[in-house]
Parts: structure tokens; sequence; C-alpha cells
């Protein structure tokens, strides 16, 4: 067993929040400095974006699906224990539970900190927010979502000990300024901070606060569960693998296209949690698409290129019946290939998350 104890960082917050952006980019920072990295992605269902994305970062990863962190903790602790003694070590392991998950403290921090003192030190549990739905939220507003999902929004910022602002290179210097007071006047007693893990602005500041500080899971906020449950209910959920195979295809155009026939399906009434679609291709190229509420918000990053075959994982998370979802999904999709090309759907699974049912729920703080 390695003479330090591993810490262990949790990054939350909604989905689209910028969490997998953010793990990529401290992930090679913290390699720089010598440091062994694990990172582990959780999610309803396997095939997941962020896997695939950060598996070309410079940490070891493990993906927990199925279940959120909470529902399946003796799996969690079984990932963390498989990191800790992974090689000659690691020494940090950045968690990110799902988008739509709430609770943490309670069902995760607490028992960690009474169960596994001896191997883990505890970083400040963070919680992202995207500075748009943010600001709706802290103005009393639902930020274009259900009710309840909003619920679960408020919840999260609720029971952090540290709350990020994110995407923060697409803000002024004084609405930054402004949103951190607002979260300070709503959510008192928080560090708050403001990051943008594309330019990195900020990453240093954050990573140096949960790497020395180990107050974590310091609030337990009050959870009602049936609210929690429709507001993860609410949202279609599919993860799909699929192979495209045509000739001397541009990947990088049939990304964009394809998010715009998806986005024509789907309507502008309809609420998108996330959409993120990653195109992988030989020699390591890919291109990913990113869009986490109407289609304004769609962003692309790296590029896939020219070829003849590809790889596509296809991540929705949207305000709508799962089997419907699937449907327009695939209907986008069809309408997509043109002739000469075909796909084949080697994986999909849709679905609504159940009832949350934690294996704990501390009702105190451990100390």
């Amino acid at each position: 067993m390695k003479a330090n104890k591993v810490k262990l960082i949790f990054v939350g917050g909604f989905l689209g929040a910028g969490k997998t952006t953010l793990l990529q980019c401290v992930s090679g920072s913290l390699a720089d400095q010598g440091r062994a990295v694990g990172l582990i992605t959780n999610d309803q269902a396997e095939h997941l974006v962020d896997t695939q994305l950060l598996a070309k970062s410079s940490g070891v990863v493990r993906e927990l699906s199925g279940s959120c962190f909470c529902c399946n903790y003796n799996g969690f602790t079984e990932v963390v224990n498989e990191l800790i003694q992974y090689g000659g070590g690691i020494d940090v392991i950045i968690a990110e539970p799902v988008g739509s998950c709430t609770d943490i403290s309670a069902t995760i921090l607490q028992p960690l900190k009474e169960q596994m003192q001896a191997e883990v030190a505890m970083a400040p549990f963070s919680v992202l927010a995207d500075p748009e739905k943010l600001e709706q939220i802290l103005d009393g507003g639902d930020a274009g979502m259900h009710p309840s999902a909003a619920y679960i929004y408020r919840k999260q910022l609720e029971e952090s000990d540290l709350i990020l602002v994110s995407k923060t290179d697409r803000l002024s210097a004084e609405r930054i300024l402004v949103l951190k007071e607002k979260v300070s006047l709503v959510f008192p007693g928080r560090k708050v901070l403001a990051i943008s893990a594309r330019s990195g602005e900020g990453i240093g500041e954050w990573l140096h606060y949960v790497m020395n500080n180990t107050v974590s899971g310091s609030r337990i906020a009050t959870v009602d569960y049936a609210v929690y449950a429709e507001g993860e209910a609410v949202m279609g959920w599919l993860n799909a693998a699929v192979l495209l195979q045509g000739t001397a295809v541009d990947w990088d155009l049939f990304l964009e296209d394809y998010f715009s026939r998806l986005n024509d399906l789907l309507g502008s009434a309809v609420s998108i949690g996330h959409l993120k679609i990653m195109i992988e291709c030989m020699d390591d190229r890919y291109r990913i698409g990113n869009q986490t509420g109407a289609a304004g918000t769609l962003q692309f990053r790296g590029a896939a290129g020219t070829g003849n075959i590809a790889q596509m994982t296809i991540n929705a998370r949207v305000e709508m019946d799962p089997g419907l979802l699937e449907q327009q999904v695939f209907e986008a999709l069809a309408k997509n290939i043109s002739a000469g090309m075909f796909y084949e759907i080697r994986q999909c699974r849709s679905l609504s998350p159940g009832y949350p049912e934690p294996k704990y729920k501390y009702n105190y703080v451990v100390a």
C-alpha cells in the first residue's frame, strides 16, 4: 500500500456543466507535476463519450455504468481500491458523478469519510455550474428545464463545499464578478471560484485549493426523493455506438450535418440537457460535438478528417420519452447517410433513470 493517502476529488454538476473538459485539463496538469492520476466516469448506461475522450488524456480511466455512484456504492469503492493498487500507484483520483445526480454528500462522501479514511484523503466537493443556467437559477427561474430537473440543479449547488462557475472564457470580467457575488449570497459559506477549462483560467487556483484542503461533505442537503426521481425520469437517456463506412467521407462535415438534422427533428421546444457525439477514426483522429441546450450552445472540437470508416458514439440527454428520442436519433442518422455509405448500430440503450435507491443515506456529517 502507498505510504501516503490517495487524494480523492469529486467533481459534480448538472449535465453540460463542463465536468469532463475540466477532468481532461486537470489530468494533464497533474501529470506534468509528476502525479499519477485515476479518473472515474459514471453513467446510467455504458458507451460514454466522456470515457473515450478521457482515455486519450494522461490518466488511468475507469467507467462505472448502470447506475449512479450512490446506488452502486460497493462498485464505486471497488474501482477506487483498484486504482489505489494500480501499477506503481495512483496519487490522485478524480470522480465525475452522473450529471443528474444529487445527494452525493449523504450517500457517498459521508460513508467514504467513515469507511476509507485510512486509504483516501477527501478533497472539498466541487460542483460546476454553467453560467447561463446558473444565472437563471439564481434569479429564481428553471433555466428552461422541467421544474424537478431544476430542483436537482439547486440541490447540487446546495450540498457543495465549493462552487465553480465554469466556461468563463465566454464571459466578461464584470459578469463573472456579479455571478460570483450572487452565488455567495444565495449559497453562503461556499468557496466560489471561476474557471475555464478551455483557456486554463482559474484551473491552477482551483487545483491548489482542492489538493491542499480536506474539508469535504461539510453539509447535507434535505432532498425530496419523489421530486428528485421525477427530475431524473423526465429525461430521456440514450447511449449508442455506431459503425460508419463510406469512401473518402469528410467526417467533420458529416458530424456537423448530423447535429443539424437531429436538432431539426427534436425541435426548439424540447429541453436538451446534453447532446454529446464523438466520431473517431484511424490514427487517433476524432471530433466531438457538444450541445448543452438550444442549438446556439453547440460547439465542436478536434478533427476527424477524411476517411472510409469511423466509430460514432452518441450520448443524448433530452426531456422526452426515451423511445421517441431513440427513434429521432436514428431517423436523423438515416437521413444523413449519403449514397455509397452504410452504418451499423453496434449497441444502443435508451431509458429513463429509475427511482434512486442509495446504499447509504447519512443524516449527519462525519467529522
